[in-house]
């Protein structure tokens, strides 16, 4: 009698047991999916503004903040300052990483589930979630954009950046859903200098914990006009996409030749440009051009789709040089 009633209490564990199983399959599967939309940006614009906001911040060159690696509203243990100034690092970082992360999975999440979108990532990033079958275009659409939205909004109206997070929603809406990122290529470029300048500006605000002067905006708009003027890097390598989806890009219109010249002046100006707003020594000067030149160089010489893709890789590199210029600027 005994052994007949454990049988019924080990199949109901089994099945508790397989449930809690498939559950927990499908909440990763889904935060995967989320992952998947953002996963071409973390490692370079992601971290690439989390970094000009912590370097900008850590130099002092644009904060009114006396001491940047301390928290400004709490005490600093005296026993321990260096393990109080690294929380405080990482407490920076965290804020800063959510926050940029969020609206990067906003404006993804508009760029890939846009009519025609799908389509074009099945040829070439047959990965991303839509082409892959892991959510349909409508679910994007009329759920996880919604959701996405109002997180980003909520967070950033509790750390004190929803000016810049409104800002970038408006942006992010007007490249993606209003055809901004089809319709010319000057239009194409300053929605994305508008847009990395206000997360550029978010980051450096987060990171310096409010205290930025006038010229962390004078340096964070002369970032965001280097990146208008010199992201059509990212275009080269999507030509043949761009033709099918109707775009405008400079390379089409004004021949990929010119284009790839032009890019390449714009770079050079903009690498001796940068040190010399920060009042950079000679190895902000160095490290900026000489990446600058490599990149140029690969732009100019190397010109099969491949090699455009590294191309825009130097470029990230060379644009993460300027991001850290400020505080190169405090090397001789």
């Amino acid at each position: 009698m005994a052994e007949s009633d454990q049988h019924p209490q080990k199949e109901k564990a089994a099945i508790t047991q397989k449930a809690e199983r498939g559950l927990l399959q499908q909440i990763f599967y889904h935060l995967y999916t989320i992952y998947l939309f953002t996963a071409s940006d973390l490692c370079t614009t992601c971290l690439q503004i989390v970094i000009f906001g912590l370097f900008g911040a850590a130099s002092g060159c644009f904060s009114t903040n006396p001491r940047p690696t301390e928290p400004v509203s709490a005490t600093t243990p005296s026993s321990s300052p260096m393990g109080a100034a690294v929380l405080t690092m990482i407490g920076r970082f965290s804020r800063t990483f959510l926050f940029v992360w969020l609206l990067l999975l906003v404006v993804q999440l508009g760029n890939q589930s846009v009519p025609g979108a799908p389509e074009e990532d099945a040829l070439n990033k047959a990965w991303r979630p839509i082409p892959a079958g892991r959510i349909s275009q409508c679910q994007v659409r009329k759920v996880l954009l919604p959701i996405a939205t109002v997180l980003a909004l909520l967070v950033s109206f509790a750390q004190g950046t929803y000016v810049e997070a409104a800002a970038f929603v408006v942006t992010s809406y007007i490249y993606n859903d209003l055809g901004g990122a089809d319709v010319h290529w000057l239009v194409r470029n300053l929605l994305n200098g508008v847009g990395l300048s206000l997360l550029n500006t978010s980051a450096l605000w987060l990171a310096a914990d409010g205290y930025v002067d006038a010229r962390g905006y004078v340096w964070t708009t002369a970032v965001g006009l280097a990146i208008a003027t010199t992201i059509q890097t990212a275009d080269f390598r999507d030509q043949e996409g761009d033709v099918a989806r109707g775009r405008r890009t400079l390379p089409l219109v004004v021949g990929d030749g010119l284009a790839r010249w032009t890019t390449a002046a714009l770079m050079s100006v903009w690498a001796v440009l940068g040190p010399w707003l920060c009042g950079a020594g000679v190895a902000g000067y160095f490290l900026s051009i000489v990446a600058a030149g490599v990149a140029a160089v690969s732009l100019l010489v190397c010109r099969t789709q491949d090699a455009d893709g590294w191309s825009f890789k130097l470029w990230s590199v060379w644009m993460t040089v300027i991001y850290i210029m400020p505080w190169l600027s405090l090397l001789p």
